[in-house]
């Protein structure tokens, strides 16, 4: 199959504003993507056009991600029937816990959050619908690679850059060793590994084929005293029911 490189550059480009809140210049996109800037303005001012992207008329003209992209994005929640499966066990989780509540799938090595719930206690967490965090430093990454095939698992490990987030960030020998504690537990602990201040408890959830296709986390901020059993264990009541909804 022939790929077309400028949808190819195209999408490359929507997938880094993506992870960019306050947005990019065509400069900036240009030297991150390696690309000629008349070849990235093109794709910009075609995508601001259909107003897929929108621009920053200010100093800086910066580019972000536009309306149509949001409504593009919601259209895939609206047609995934996990959403509906998810939706209430989630928001129940969250409330008896007062944590937020994150469901992730696996992308090329990497988490993508696709859906939250936020109890009215819970504090504001970082992560939002569509963005992304490594696999190898997240309870809900390490969640769903502990019960990976083997050789998904060698796959997805050797992707990694195991750049510490924090010194509590594990390397690659440690998170190998963890996995094993995980698939004996049945959860994943992200102990301050990505961000200094906050402790997530994720799970696995299975399909009808006994395949991994998603996790669950409890996300909240990092204490001595923090009721980990208790949390696990309505985590993994969740994550079981999740499952059963989908077949396992």
């Amino acid at each position: 199959m022939k790929i077309n490189r400028t949808v190819e550059r195209t999408v490359e480009i929507l997938e880094l504003l993506s992870k960019e809140k306050n947005g990019l210049t065509v400069k900036e996109i240009s030297e991150i993507m390696k690309i000629p800037k008349t070849s990235a303005y093109d794709i910009l001012e075609t995508l601001v056009h259909l107003e897929i992207l929108e621009k920053n008329l200010g100093e800086l003209n910066l580019y972000k991600i536009g309306l149509k992209s949001f409504q593009i994005g919601n259209s895939y929640s609206r047609n995934k029937e996990i959403f509906k499966i998810i939706d209430k066990p989630m928001q129940e989780l969250a409330e008896k816990t007062g944590k937020t509540v994150f469901y992730a799938v696996e992308n090329n090595g990497e988490i993508v959050y696709i859906s939250k719930h936020e109890s009215e206690k819970a504090i504001i967490t970082t992560a939002g619908i569509g963005s992304t965090n490594p696999i190898y430093c997240t309870s809900l990454g390490k969640a769903m690679l502990a019960f990976f095939p083997p050789g998904k698992i060698d796959r997805l490990i050797s992707m990694q850059s195991f750049e510490k987030k924090t010194q509590h960030t594990l390397s690659k020998e440690e998170l190998i060793k963890e996995l094993t504690k995980i698939r004996t537990i049945g959860y994943a602990i992200d102990n301050r590994e990505i961000e200094e201040h906050m402790l997530c408890i994720g799970a696995p959830v299975f399909d009808s084929t006994k395949n991994v296709v998603g996790a669950v986390s409890i996300s909240g901020l990092f204490s001595e005293d923090r009721d980990i059993d208790g949390e696990s264990a309505e985590l993994l009541k969740t994550c079981s029911e999740i499952s059963r909804k989908l077949g396992y």
